[in-house]
């Protein structure tokens, strides 16, 4: 059973950024996965189990650099984590774009970086140990 669901912003000034036009697009396919593209404003949806074990995991959807295929390789693994225990945090992460980034090689390493930051800084108030 899904106990609670929070989103939380990676940044207040996303770094290794620039002013764009370009939109966070989703996209839910026929297949019923959610495909999201474009992220500007990177976020962490944070997955808490109902009996915690102090465990927490930081999930990065696949795509290929291309998209994220966060439906089945996201929040159904957040979903099966919590049944054992383990907070999950979905990384919406920023995908390479020359349009959106000043440096397309490390934005998504910084958002998930920032990812693990974040977790462990509030490691406490989320009820994870963070050494686990």
């Amino acid at each position: 059973m899904l106990h609670a669901q929070e989103t939380i912003k990676l940044y207040d000034v996303v770094p290794n950024s620039k002013t764009s036009d370009l939109a966070e697009k989703s996209e839910t396919a026929a297949d019923g996965i959610t495909r999201v593209s474009q992220v500007v404003s990177p976020e962490i949806i944070m997955y808490r189990p109902e009996k915690p074990n102090g465990t927490a995991v930081l999930i990065c959807p696949g795509g290929g650099y291309r998209i994220l295929a966060i439906t089945h390789e996201g929040h159904e693994v957040a979903k099966v984590l919590n049944q054992w225990g383990v907070t999950a945090f979905v990384l919406k992460y920023r995908l390479p774009d020359d349009h959106t980034m000043l440096d397309k090689t490390i934005g998504p390493l910084q958002d998930a970086e920032r990812g693990i930051q974040l977790i462990r800084q509030n490691a406490k108030q989320w009820g994870v140990d963070p050494k686990k």
